[in-house]
């Protein structure tokens, strides 16, 4: 089957209007994600949180092309101190990934938080596993949200 086109540059066109909605769909996406890791790690932590700081310093960034486009540390008010050492260490992960996708990032920004994982207590680690056994249901779910009309 051949393709004629007179017009390559509406072409292009939507190839850019197809690809910034994919992009925008992406964000969406990956931030309702980053509200579901974060309220698991929140509720699954398998450790006392006697300050009530850890918890509180979990968050999450989502990255794009070398880009923050979202961040959400507000998991809880009172615990200002906790959230700005949790979205600063996520900007660092941030800064150290390639620019050429899309990332959700989440941490634990008490500097803390490595050792308690360290002991054998789950901070972080729960959630990055809830998400690789999920892998596949949450791929088809974005591949179905990207064909939504949200």
């Amino acid at each position: 089957m051949a393709i004629k086109c007179t017009n390559w540059r509406e072409v292009e066109l939507e190839f850019v209007r197809a690809k910034k909605e994919y992009d925008r769909k992406a964000v969406e996406w990956l931030s309702a994600l980053g509200e579901r890791v974060v309220k698991y790690a929140i509720e699954h932590g398998s450790y006392t949180d006697r300050t009530s700081n850890l918890r509180h310093s979990i968050g999450y960034v989502i990255v794009q092309y070398g880009n923050v486009v979202m961040d959400d540390f507000s998991n809880g008010n009172g615990y200002a101190e906790a959230q700005q050492k949790a979205r600063s260490y996520a900007l660092q992960v941030a800064r150290e990934l390639p620019a050429n996708k899309t990332y959700l990032v989440w941490v634990a920004g008490m500097e803390y938080a490595r050792y308690v994982e360290a002991k054998g207590f789950d901070v972080l680690q729960g959630s990055g596993d809830w998400v690789e056994a999920t892998a596949e249901k949450l791929k088809a779910e974005f591949a179905r949200f990207l064909k939504s009309k949200r």
